[in-house]
């Protein structure tokens, strides 16, 4: 099963008749870049953006050439259609629009922004069956605060998604607390 061109094509020529001029046109396909928040930030970025969603097989190959900009995939598999991967990178763009979040720090220290997991985050009560906030994050000292979550996101990272430290460069500060783990747990080992 394929969608025909004509009608996904005079959809686009009407949008872009009433926009005055052709949006970023994004296809949603398992053969385009991988979604990353690299390219949510570029995305982001456009004044109007268009997601094309193929179904089984996908889209009229003449209407890609014609019309999309780029592809995009939510990842390496396959589904039955691009609308759950539409409904992800609209959720993910949206959120990067000028209030949409309160302010710019709500996704600046999020997951993946600075390519790096985010640190950990507790809530009340301060001891919670045994199990205490970190006294950083109790002693309202925002440069140790702020430290203090930047070595987490470090050792969050190494631990989960040690790929994404492969990609980065490091401060000597940085380095230097990265060994400083490594050799800690080798230790305990």
């Amino acid at each position: 099963m394929l969608l025909i061109a004509e009608p996904i094509a005079a959809c686009f020529d009407d949008l872009i008749a009433t926009l005055g001029k052709k949006p970023h046109i994004v296809y949603m396909s398992p053969q385009g870049r991988p979604m990353n928040q690299t390219v949510i930030r570029e995305l982001s970025q456009y004044e109007n953006l268009c997601i094309l969603c193929g179904h089984y097989e996908g889209v009229d190959e003449r209407v890609l050439e014609a019309y999309v900009d780029e592809e995009v995939s939510l990842g390496d598999f396959v589904m039955t259609g691009g609308e759950i991967p539409a409904l992800c990178l609209t959720d993910a763009v949206g959120r990067m629009q000028p209030g949409v979040l309160a302010a710019e720090e709500c996704f600046e220290e999020e997951s993946h922004y600075d390519g790096l997991l985010e640190y950990p985050q507790y809530s009340r009560p301060q001891v919670w069956r045994g199990c205490s906030v970190p006294d950083v994050l109790m002693t309202g000292h925002h440069a140790n605060i702020k430290k203090w979550r930047h070595q987490q996101s470090l050792l969050r990272t190494a631990q989960k998604r040690p790929d994404l430290l492969q990609k980065r460069s490091f401060s000597k500060e940085d380095q230097k607390f990265l060994e400083q783990q490594s050799l800690m747990e080798q230790s305990q080992n």
